[in-house]
């Protein structure tokens, strides 16, 4: 019971490190992070879009991994010509929001597709 009584505090004192170093990260992709906000609706828009055109593919794409690349690429293609114009735009670091934001409507639309299949 003792040897758990001091492994609490050094759990805790990790999870805190993990937590900082992550918000720290999002901290320097802050104008991504912004631009995606402010964008919202266009990325919402983007997503819809992204449904058609990906829906013809989930039966040729047997590997989730590759499915949920291609997803991301492609819904980043189609913003574009929203972004084309700005000259400090981090393409990996939306991708990455993007990612992080939709992957469940992604994991969904994929799986969901592939059981009619």
């Amino acid at each position: 019971m003792n040897l758990l009584g001091n492994l609490i505090p050094v759990i805790f004192m990790n999870m805190k490190y993990i937590i900082t170093e992550v918000q720290y990260d999002r901290l320097l992709n802050q104008y991504s992070l912004i631009w995606v906000r402010r964008r919202y609706d266009l990325v919402r828009e983007s997503l819809m879009e992204t449904y058609d055109l990906m829906k013809s593919s989930i039966c040729s794409i047997d590997d989730y991994e590759r499915f949920e690349k291609e997803f991301f690429h492609v819904m980043m293609e189609c913003l574009h010509h929203h972004y084309y114009v700005d000259e400090v735009f981090d393409y990996g670091s939306v991708l990455e929001i993007l990612t992080d934001l939709f992957y469940v409507e992604c994991t969904e639309f994929y799986f969901k597709g592939r059981s009619k299949c």
